[in-house]
């Protein structure tokens, strides 16, 4: 008997809740604009998603949810190959900038003589190019881009 008794409040408190959750949701029609959260640019529409040609708009597709040391990467990218290209880094072209898996500690860019973890490493391939030439940047997923003169494909994108 005691079971009985009990077995309705318990679902009475479930619809209760359930009821009380679908209030106020943002995506409620009755709120006109509360769906669509993004606000409009200088134009009058909505952003743009980012381009390759605005390699300013960029950031790797990590899923971290935060992009200021990507940001980082990716400018230290920029700067080193246009010192060593000595060109202004405005003439650096970003053609990708990925979010990958090494094959091994080496980041796709082994050296000879040299020694590396052999497990799948994340990490990030950055792409750029000056004067049509294209140049490779491999990164670990927390750690500085670098130079890769010999650059290996990543296990995965």
């Amino acid at each position: 008997m005691f079971l009985h008794r009990t077995l309705p409040l318990s679902a009475l408190a479930v619809g209760l809740v359930l009821a009380l959750g679908a209030c106020g949701s943002a995506d409620d029609p009755a709120e006109p604009g509360a769906a669509d959260s993004t606000p409009p640019d200088a134009t009058g529409g909505t952003p743009q998603s980012p381009s390759l040609s605005d390699p300013s708009t960029l950031s790797p597709s990590d899923g971290s949810g935060s992009d200021d040391g990507a940001d980082e990467v990716l400018a230290g990218a920029i700067a080193d190959l246009a010192e060593r290209e000595s060109v202004p880094s405005g003439e650096v072209v970003v053609v990708s900038d990925a979010a990958v898996q090494w094959r091994s500690g080496a980041l796709g860019c082994p050296e000879p003589g040299m020694t590396y973890t052999q497990a799948i490493t994340p990490g990030r391939q950055i792409l750029l190019e000056v004067a049509g030439e294209t140049f490779a940047y491999h990164a670990a997923t927390d750690g500085p881009a670098s130079y890769c003169v010999n650059p290996e494909e990543p296990a995965s994108e």
